[in-house]
C-alpha cells in the first residue's frame, strides 16, 4: 500500500501546463499528503524513486526518448520517418512546434519533485544519514534537468523551492552564470552527503561517481578545463567502471561501463526494456525502421569500425541500404537485460580528452581518445597530430560514440560552434538562426517574464 501510495503522488508529474501557470499545479484533494512520503526511511527512499519512475515512464518521454529522438533529428544522427518529427528534421522549428512543451515543462516537473523532496526531507524526523542520501540524490537530479533546460533554451528561471507558487509561475529566466554556479554548487553539496556505494545491486540510483561525471560534464561546458579534467579522473580512476570490450554489452543493465542507469517500469506494455528500444527496433525482425541515420554520419565511420557493425543495423528500402541505430537491441522482452544508459565510463574519456586538448595537453588528450578508437576496434591517432588535427578527431569520436545518445551531438554542435559549418553541408538551408530551439507559445502564455529563445 506504501508504494501504491507513494508512486501515485510522486511518479506521475507535478507539472501541468494551463492558461495561467507554467510550474506547478495544486495536486487534488483527494491526494495523499506529501508530508507522509517522508514519515519514514522506507516511504521516503520509495518517494525517491518515483522521481526515477516518472522521468523513465513513457507518458513523460523527456527522458524516455522524446529529447534524444528530437535532438538526433535536429543534429546530425538520426531522423524519424513519422511526419510529426519533420520540422526537427529539416530544423525549421516554430513556437508551434509540437513536443517543444514537454521538452520545457516536464524537466520543470521533475525539478518540482526534487524540491519537494529536499524539503520534505529537511522538514521531517529521518535519521541524518538518510536525508543526506535522500537530499543528495534530489539535487543530483534537479541539475541534471536543469542542465537540459540550459542547453535546449539558453537561459531559464532558476526554481529551487515550492513556497510561493504564484512568484515561481511568474519568474524571469537567470543568466547562464546564474544557472552554471547553481549546478555546480548543487553537485558540490550532493558530492559530500551522497554515498559512494550504490544503494542496491544495480546503478539505477546515482552515486558519488555519478555525481563526479556530472559535474565533469557540467564543468566543460563552461570551459573549465582544469576541473572538468580533475573530475574526470576521479571518475577514470574508480576501477568499478571499465570501457566494455564486447560492444554489444555496453547498454546492458549489468554493464560495468554504467555509471548511472534508468529502469524502465512497465504500466501498460509488458517486456519493455527501454523505451527507445521499443521505440525504434522493429516490431518483426524483417522489417523496416522508423529511425535512419544520416547517410552522411554512416558515411564517417572508417573500416572495421566496431561502433558500424555493433550498434546500427542495416536494413533495406527501394533497394537501399539505411542503418537504424542499435544500441538497444531488444523492443521486448522477459526478463529485462537493458537500461536506459544515462551517464557511462567513455564520455568521461572524451570530457578527459577535450579538457586536457583545451590545456595544451595534446598527448595526454590523444591518449584518451584513442582509448575509445582501440575499443572500437582502430588504429591509434598518430602523436604528430596538431592541436586543430586533435580537435577534429575528438569531435568525430564523440559523434560516433555517443550517436543518439541524450542529445550529445547537437549540444556539441552548437557549444563549439561547429553547428553551421557542420549542418550545412548535411541540410538545406542550415541558417545560424537554426540552432536556437524556440520556447513553445503555451509555455511564454502562462509567464510575461519569459523571453523568447532567439
Amino acid at each position: 500500500m506504501n508504494k501504491y501510495i507513494i508512486y501515485s503522488l510522486f511518479a506521475t508529474p507535478l507539472l501541468n501546463i494551463s492558461c495561467n501557470k507554467f510550474l506547478v499545479v495544486d495536486p487534488p484533494k483527494t491526494e495523499v499528503a506529501a508530508a507522509s512520503a517522508f514519515s519514514d526511511e522506507k516511504t521516503a527512499t520509495a518517494t525517491v524513486g518515483g522521481l526515477y519512475t516518472s522521468m523513465n515512464n513513457y507518458n513523460n518521454q523527456f527522458a524516455s526518448g522524446l529529447m534524444t529522438i528530437v535532438l538526433s533529428s535536429l543534429a546530425d544522427d538520426y531522423n524519424s520517418a513519422f511526419t510529426s518529427y519533420d520540422e526537427y528534421k529539416y530544423n525549421k522549428l516554430s513556437p508551434a512546434t509540437s513536443y517543444l512543451d514537454r521538452l520545457w515543462s516536464q524537466p520543470y516537473s521533475y525539478i518540482n519533485h526534487s524540491n519537494k523532496i529536499i524539503e520534505g526531507v529537511e522538514a521531517s524526523a529521518l535519521s541524518s544519514s538518510v536525508k543526506a542520501q535522500l537530499s543528495a540524490e534530489a539535487r543530483f537530479t534537479r541539475v541534471f534537468n536543469y542542465f537540459y533546460l540550459s542547453n535546449l533554451f539558453n537561459k531559464v528561471p532558476l526554481i529551487t523551492d515550492t513556497k510561493d507558487l504564484e512568484a515561481n509561475n511568474q519568474k524571469g529566466p537567470a543568466s547562464r552564470e546564474e544557472l552554471y554556479a547553481f549546478m555546480v554548487d548543487d553537485l558540490q553539496k550532493a558530492a559530500v552527503d551522497i554515498a559512494d556505494a550504490y544503494q542496491g545491486n544495480e546503478r539505477t540510483r546515482p552515486n558519488r561517481k555519478a555525481v563526479d561525471a556530472l559535474l565533469a560534464r557540467v564543468y566543460l561546458y563552461h570551459g573549465d578545463w582544469a576541473n572538468a579534467e580533475a573530475m574526470a579522473d576521479k571518475v577514470i580512476a574508480d576501477n568499478r567502471y571499465e570501457l566494455s570490450r564486447d560492444l554489444n554489452t555496453v547498454f546492458l543493465k549489468t554493464s560495468k561501463e554504467a555509471i548511472w542507469q534508468l529502469q524502465t517500469v512497465n504500466l501498460s506494455t509488458a517486456g519493455v526494456n527501454t523505451w527507445e528500444g521499443f521505440s525504434i527496433v522493429p516490431a518483426v525482425a524483417t522489417a523496416r525502421s522508423y529511425y535512419q541515420v544520416y547517410d552522411a554520419t554512416v558515411a564517417a565511420y572508417e573500416e572495421n569500425d566496431l561502433r558500424k557493425a555493433m550498434w546500427l543495423k542495416p536494413y533495406v528500402v527501394s533497394n537501399k541500404t539505411l542503418y537504424m541505430p542499435y544500441k538497444y537491441k531488444v523492443r521486448t522482452g522477459a526478463p529485462v537485460t537493458e537500461y536506459n544508459t544515462v551517464l557511462r565510463l567513455a564520455e568521461q574519456y572524451l570530457i578527459r580528452a577535450e579538457a586536457r586538448l583545451n590545456q595544451n595537453k595534446l598527448p595526454a588528450a590523444l591518449q584518451d581518445i584513442n582509448q575509445i578508437r582501440e575499443r572500437a576496434g582502430l588504429a591509434a591517432l598518430p602523436q604528430t597530430l596538431d592541436k586543430a588535427g586533435i580537435a577534429l578527431a575528438l569531435e568525430k569520436e564523440r559523434q560516433l560514440e555517443l550517436l543518439g545518445e541524450w542529445g550529445h551531438r547537437w549540444f556539441d554542435l552548437v557549444r563549439t560552434n561547429r553547428a553551421l559549418p557542420v549542418l550545412s553541408k548535411v541540410k538545406t538551408d542550415f541558417t545560424e538562426s537554426d540552432t536556437k530551439i524556440p520556447i513553445a507559445s503555451a509555455i511564454l502564455i502562462t509567464n510575461a517574464n519569459l523571453q523568447q529563445n532567439d
